[in-house]
């Protein structure tokens, strides 16, 4: 079976005579029924059977005809594609981004390069920074929007922000808290328990130096893995946790916490683009990471 073949039975379908099929196509008779022929023996059943009005397809034949129109379709559309690939109007671009962050991000920086790309496709992998690491490893992403990786002889570290880390408290806390503005003094929090995230994470562990600058250890009540597993069970009047500044603008359980800036210590995280040295950067990429540049510092307010 080949392509010729898929268009030879669509036109005989839509003609209903092999000898005008033929002309249409610019074949001969006997060529073109020879071809349908074969196609028959390969299949093994007969496409057409003949009626009052001429040709008809046989139940077998209306399922070809179906299957070979929708193929016909999306074959022109990946030529389409290839040819806009050749031609380099086209570009896949992979790219990962934490959850949280591509709901803040994702909308305005697309918006902006499907302006000046629209024939560009993207694919937008939401994960965390463990499973993003591994499928940039794999080379299944063009690059992601993360903290740094530690691998900088591999990837470019591109500092876009040190994003600022918040405390989230409950509020049933605030009366015993009482306090005075927007941020607290986190030695003031040493009796009160904590959800932290395990040292060994880094959120976890400038968390765990934040505390350790404040001259104190925090009371851990509660670890968990994830910083919304965290936010959510400090909205259960639990424990104060701390968050990044990204989900106090998106006012994660803003009617059960509070989100306050921590005074008089050093709080923030990097975040970057992160990308392999090696790789060529088309025209598409190279816009959409000066959008990253550009609209992430925006996005955040700093």
């Amino acid at each position: 079976m080949n392509w010729n073949q898929l268009r030879y039975v669509l036109t005989i379908a839509e003609e209903k005579s092999i000898t005008r099929a033929a002309q249409r196509l610019y074949l001969t008779q006997p060529s073109l029924s020879l071809s349908l022929k074969a196609l028959e023996e390969e299949l093994g059943t007969p496409l057409f059977t003949r009626g009052p009005d001429g040709l008809e397809p046989t139940y077998a034949g209306s399922l070809f005809c179906a299957w070979a129109a929708e193929t016909d379709i999306s074959f022109g559309r990946l030529n389409d594609k290839l040819s806009d690939i050749a031609s380099g109007r086209r570009q896949l671009l992979r790219l990962g981004v934490s959850p949280h962050r591509g709901n803040l991000l994702l909308p305005t920086i697309l918006s902006a390069f499907y302006r000046q790309f629209p024939s560009c496709e993207v694919h937008t992998v939401e994960l965390s920074t463990t499973l993003l690491r591994l499928q940039l490893d794999a080379k299944q992403l063009d690059f992601i929007v993360d903290v740094p990786s530690p691998d900088t002889v591999t990837y470019c570290n591109e500092l876009l922000l040190n994003e600022p880390i918040l405390l989230a408290v409950p509020r049933s806390f605030l009366p015993r808290i009482q306090p005075q503005s927007g941020a607290l003094e986190l030695n003031a929090l040493s009796g009160e328990p904590f959800i932290l995230l395990p040292p060994e994470q880094m959120l976890g562990g400038i968390c765990q130096k934040m505390c350790e600058q404040a001259g104190f250890l925090p009371d851990l009540r509660l670890q968990c893995s994830s910083v919304e597993r965290a936010l959510s069970l400090a909205a259960q009047q639990l424990g104060i946790t701390f968050a990044p500044l990204i989900f106090a603008q998106r006012q994660f359980y803003g009617e059960e916490l509070c989100y306050f800036h921590i005074a008089r210590v050093e709080t923030s995280r990097p975040l970057a683009l992160v990308y392999p040295r090696s790789n060529y950067q088309s025209a598409p990429l190279k816009a959409m990471l000066e959008l990253f540049r550009i609209q992430v510092p925006k996005l955040y307010g700093l």
